[in-house]
């Protein structure tokens, strides 16, 4: 707790810099925000029926509410909500990134740091410069320091803002957002003093100017293009053998359409081995879980071994508005109610192009929600083998969330109604153990994969 105090008191005490008229809040519109969100979180997130934990939370937020200064801008109050939220380390509940104020920066003709980068057991590394010499840097050299800062140290800084108990995809989130969360924590703007470990493992520093928008919309052409598609499916027919990738369980019509094509395609090549590769995975919708299992088994299952509801003002609210026909249901408890549904059976569809050869999962440490799940299902069922890492999402955890926003500043957070215990193991706060614990790093899995159908084949 004393370390989030010093986080957010160092935070609130930069100046905000530049030439942009920012809107700023009183003290007292800050506090009725704070206020908003405390008691929103507390009403609705099953956590808080625990005494203790409720008494804990209250102490935090009492605390956040010292260091508010008499005027501040909607930056300065999502860093005071955003470790709040992230100290309950959910990752379904918490604060969204605030951009208003980066877009009236960046329309004003302000500058930012000139790099995608990619965050991996706490080291940044480079993914791509923006800068207008492309020779500069390669991908792969790591950034030891920026503006005197320690690499490390920054992601430590970072994380605070970000609820999850992996570390792994607390990092994968701020590679995303890193341009922005640098600006937004140190004020860097203007140059960037680096010191850099290349490929070569030498170390040199150079400084760099930062880039406008115009200038990041220019450079950004000279990226190599990828495949952004959510859903792939590779063939190698030396060895029958298929890959897909799942990036999200996000889109059910765009999953519907490419798995009716990649199965026919599967069934009309005679694949014996597909590998399903989830790998930084980060969820989405139970139904596209669903729709994926009409293709892999007819065995029926439970996504959950358990799933806790707990009933609040606001829960009852949604349902009168997005549920009236499940009101009934909500209105037969009271407050504060912790409900467990009947757990029903799942029946896939009969499928005629249900798969019926050897399957193989590939997890690692962002494999998150739906996808860790799905895995916990195929752990259960015993549907195939897994390949690779503990997955980042938990046995058990928060989730179907939705989200509220400040009355007066416009922050944007999100908050859990529910738990939900999944199957693939027992200790609820691990995730999915593999068959074969494989470390994510270059090909290693694949190739580890790729040895277990040969030695199928010699086997048979």
């Amino acid at each position: 707790m004393k370390k989030l105090i010093l986080i957010i008191l160092s935070i609130l005490s930069i100046s905000v810099s530049g030439q942009v008229n920012y809107t700023y809040y009183s003290k007292a519109k800050v506090q009725q925000d704070l206020n908003f969100a405390f008691e929103k979180l507390i009403g609705i997130h099953p956590l808080f029926l625990d005494k203790d934990e409720l008494i804990h939370y209250q102490n935090k937020f009492s605390a956040t509410n010292e260091t508010l200064k008499d005027s501040m801008t909607q930056n300065e109050v999502y860093l005071c909500l955003a470790p709040l939220f992230a100290s309950l380390n959910d990752g379904h509940t918490g604060v969204l990134l605030s951009t208003n104020q980066r877009v009236q920066y960046n329309n004003s003709g302000g500058k930012a740091f000139p790099f995608l980068v990619n965050i991996l057991d706490d080291s940044i590394y480079v993914s791509f410069y923006y800068g207008n010499d492309s020779l500069l840097f390669s991908e792969g050299e790591q950034i030891l320091k920026i503006n005197g800062i320690d690499a490390t140290k920054m992601v430590h800084d970072m994380e605070l803002l970000f609820a999850n108990k992996s570390t792994a995809i607390k990092q994968k989130e701020i590679s995303k957002k890193f341009r922005l969360l640098i600006w937004m924590l140190y004020r860097f703007e203007q140059n960037y003093k680096l010191t850099i470990r290349n490929n070569q493992h030498e170390i040199r520093e150079i400084t760099v100017p930062g880039i406008t928008s115009s200038q990041f919309m220019q450079n950004i052409k000279r990226m190599p293009k990828t495949n952004h598609s959510n859903f792939v499916l590779s063939i190698n027919g030396g060895n029958e053998t298929a890959v897909m990738k799942i990036k999200s369980f996000g889109d059910l019509n765009g999953f519907c359409a490419f798995a009716d094509s990649a199965f026919a395609e599967i069934k009309e090549s005679r694949i014996k081995n597909l590998v399903i590769d989830i790998r930084n995975n980060g969820g989405g919708r139970s139904i596209v879980v669903d729709s994926l299992m009409n293709y892999i088994t007819d065995k029926a299952y439970s996504q959950y071994k358990k799933i806790e509801i707990r009933i609040s003002h606001d829960l009852r609210e949604r349902y009168k508005q997005r549920y009236p026909d499940r009101l009934d249901w909500i209105d037969s408890y009271v407050i504060d109610d912790l409900v467990v549904p009947k757990r029903n059976l799942t029946v896939p569809q009969n499928n005629n192009l249900q798969y019926n050869g050897n399957l193989f999962l590939l997890t690692n440490k962002a494999t998150f929600s739906a996808a860790a799940t799905f895995a916990g299902i195929f752990k259960e069922l015993e549907l195939g083998t897994i390949i690779g890492e503990e997955t980042g999402g938990t046995i058990a955890y928060y989730g179907d969330f939705w989200f509220l926003k400040t009355p007066n500043s416009g922050i944007t957070f999100y908050v859990s109604p529910k738990r939900f215990i999944q199957f693939g193991g027992t200790k609820y706060a691990r995730g999915v153990f593999p068959n074969y614990l494989i470390s994510d790093k270059d090909d290693s899995m694949m190739d580890f994969t790729y040895k277990i159908i040969e030695s199928f084949y010699r086997l048979n």
